[in-house]
């Protein structure tokens, strides 16, 4: 597989990713049961945002047209970038184990939508802020100018606790590939309501990341060929997250689909020259259409 097709299946990638984190935004709804068993759901949302990259030289993703790819057998499920197989599923817990695409790279990647969309221009990349950055600042340190960075597939397992109008999720993943040898802990807490015909939701998760994953991605050493001064060794933390999610069905197949979400980094990982903001953030609002 070559450099260029590597760089579109990680765009896909995030995506599909980000796709899954809108779609499940009902009110009493767990992914088995927005998704009929043995049936594929095959889904599009189109609209307008963006995601944020704090990396010195990094554009922001553009979010204009993305996919949604899922399937639940009655163990085995892919659900967009991440399959895996549910040992457990009752109506108040389950139990997962998954692999899935490790989404730090995609701040390192090139990104250009036509690579994957055959659109032009990076329409929002000055949409959300501009770099903290000055150009004149010798610490920091571009992407640009280290090492290309790998993708990482993870091997977790996810435990959740639902009651009527909420949801706990505990999620431990290691890398499965060995590329940065690092692991991550997600404990999250998600409550839903309905509101004049739109269903919402609000997550908050704390997100602790391993030195080595931090320092695979953010440290600097003698591969990226710069100077010895601004080596830096990155070190583990905590990362706090929020995302408010909604939606409105607007008939069998369409529906509004708004996201927005913020995620504050850790100082073992801001303060590194290659990182010039202390939080990336997600804007998306569109349309979302499932096939039939």
């Amino acid at each position: 597989m070559g450099t260029s097709s590597i760089k579109k299946l990680g765009v896909i990638s995030i995506l599909l990713c980000f796709f899954t984190l809108v779609k499940h935004a009902y009110a009493d709804c767990n992914p088995s049961q927005c998704i009929e068993i043995e049936k594929w759901r095959v889904g599009i949302g189109l609209g307008a945002g963006a995601k944020t990259n704090p990396l010195v030289g990094g554009d922001a993703i553009p979010l204009v047209i993305i996919p949604d790819i899922a399937y639940y057998g009655d163990n085995l499920y892919l659900d967009n970038a991440e399959i895996g197989y549910q040992w457990m599923q009752a109506p108040t817990s389950a139990l997962d184990t998954f692999f899935s695409v490790n989404t730090e790279k995609a701040f390192f990647t090139f990104w250009h939508p036509s690579n994957v969309l055959g659109s032009s221009g990076n329409f929002l990349s000055n949409a959300i802020g501009p770099s903290n950055a000055s150009p004149f600042d010798d610490r920091r340190v571009s992407i640009d100018e280290v090492k290309s960075r790998k993708w990482a597939i993870d091997a977790g397992v996810r435990w959740h606790k639902r009651s009527a109008h909420s949801q706990w999720r505990i999620t431990a993943k290691t890398d499965a590939t060995n590329v940065h040898h690092g692991h991550q802990l997600d404990i999250g807490y998600e409550h839903y309501w309905s509101l004049n015909e739109w269903q919402v939701s609000l997550a908050s998760t704390l997100i602790w990341k391993s030195s080595k994953l931090v320092d695979y991605y953010y440290g600097i050493d003698q591969q990226d060929n710069v100077l010895r001064e601004l080596y830096y060794d990155a070190s583990a933390g905590w990362q706090p997250s929020l995302a408010l999610s909604a939606n409105k069905k607007i008939n069998q197949q369409w529906q509004w689909l708004i996201r927005t979400s913020v995620t504050w980094l850790h100082s073992g990982m801001t303060h590194s020259p290659l990182v010039d903001k202390e939080y990336t953030s997600t804007v998306f609002i569109g349309l979302g259409y499932v096939f039939r």
